[in-house]
C-alpha cells in the first residue's frame, strides 16, 4: 500500500508541474542589439519553442523590431535564458561563459551564455532552427 501511494503522490506531483510548465506565459524580460531576446519560462520541447516563436513573431517585430534584416535581407534571432538575472563581469576565467550588452550603462549588464532558440533566415538558406 505504502508503494502504491508513493508512487500515486509523485505521478501526481510530475503531472502537476507538467501542467504548471505549459500554462506558465513565456515573459519577455529584455531584447538587446537588435537579436537577442531574454525571456522566462520558455518551452522546454523544441517543437513548442518554434511554435511560440511563429505565433508571437509579428507582436515581437511590432513590439521590438526583432528581427532586423541585415545588408543581405537575412536575418538571426537568439532567444536566451534569462537565468539568475543580469551579473557583473569580474574579467575572471569563471566569467568566460558571460554574455555582456555594452549598451547597458550599469555594472551588471552581463547574462550566462543559455541559448534556447536560434532562428536564421537568408536568401540561400531559408528559414531554419537551431
Amino acid at each position: 500500500m505504502n508503494k502504491r501511494l508513493i508512487a500515486g503522490v509523485a505521478a501526481v506531483a510530475a503531472c502537476g508541474y507538467l501542467l504548471w510548465q505549459y500554462l506558465t506565459p513565456v515573459e519577455i524580460v529584455a531584447v538587446h542589439d537588435g537579436n537577442t531576446i531574454l525571456v522566462r519560462h520558455f518551452p522546454y520541447l523544441k517543437s513548442r519553442q518554434i511554435a511560440w516563436w511563429e505565433a508571437h513573431k509579428d507582436i515581437i517585430q511590432a513590439k521590438y523590431g526583432i528581427p532586423r534584416k541585415d545588408s543581405n535581407g537575412g536575418y538571426s534571432v537568439v532567444i536566451m535564458d534569462f537565468g539568475g538575472g543580469y551579473r557583473i563581469d569580474g574579467g575572471t576565467d569563471q566569467d568566460s561563459n558571460l554574455l555582456c550588452f555594452d549598451e547597458t550603462p550599469v555594472d551588471a549588464r552581463c547574462v550566462e551564455k543559455k541559448p534556447l532558440l536560434w532562428i536564421d533566415w537568408s536568401q540561400n538558406t531559408g528559414l531554419f532552427y537551431r
